[in-house]
């Protein structure tokens, strides 16, 4: 095979990560006795967005974001609710709606055994692991490193750092970035100069300046990438 380590993302690149979103926002909603309203999940995610991009470049930290994200939608909603008590109900029914991607589980299954695998995600250390044990697709990664548990996010090189270290420093022209986010997928791993596979299958159109060096709209295309 051309590469003898992939790098998967997790979120919304094998874990259908915005379904279980949605599924575990709307619980915890009920749980909360906050009134329903079809929009206020969209409100939510553009919170949301906001408060990782702020982590992804380093000016809060993951402690901070946990609370942040659920106090600011609060605020926009106008309801008073313990935003910390939202944090932990929708972590905790994240974790049960976790769902795989059609076409995920074929495509690690192919490539398990043929090359080395590693998990690079960004997520907070009490639902990462337990959904990829719920999905159980952890046997299928030979490293996993989530940024909450190592100080570090992507795209900062100090995260690629730890992830080559745990991965014994391979050759990185042997090494391919696989994720949905442009920015800390495949910026990251452009930075650090190594392969990139942007995986698009929205058919998002790609305004900025960073160029991955693949791009696959489904699990097939990927696999013809690495094989």
């Amino acid at each position: 095979m051309p590469y003898h380590w992939i790098l998967f993302d997790a979120d919304n690149t094998l874990l259908d990560f915005t379904g279980a979103s949605r599924k575990a926002f709307a619980q915890a909603i009920n749980e909360l006795h906050i009134p329903h309203h079809p929009d206020l999940f969209a409100r939510y995610k553009r919170v949301n967005h906001i408060v990782w991009t702020e982590l992804e470049k380093g000016q809060i930290d993951a402690v901070t974001l946990r609370k942040k994200r659920f106090e600011l939608f609060l605020q926009d909603i106008k309801i008073d609710r313990d935003p910390v008590l939202f944090n932990k109900l929708y972590l905790d029914n994240l974790v049960q709606h976790s769902e795989l991607l059609h076409g995920a589980r074929p495509l690690l299954d192919h490539l398990h055994g043929k090359t080395k695998l590693a998990l690079i995600t960004n997520g907070l250390k009490e639902v990462q692991r337990p959904r990829l044990k719920h999905t159980g697709i952890d046997q299928y990664f030979d490293v996993i490193v989530v940024s909450d548990e190592i100080g570090k996010s992507k795209p900062h090189p100090d995260y690629f750092d730890h992830v080559f270290q745990e991965m014994r420093f391979p050759d990185k022209k042997k090494v391919l970035v696989i994720g949905d986010n442009l920015h800390s997928d495949i910026k990251g791993g452009m930075d650090y100069g190594i392969d990139t596979c942007w995986f698009n299958p929205d058919g998002q159109v790609n305004a900025t300046d960073i160029q991955p060096t693949f791009q696959a709209k489904n699990f097939e295309e990927i696999q013809a990438v690495v094989s």
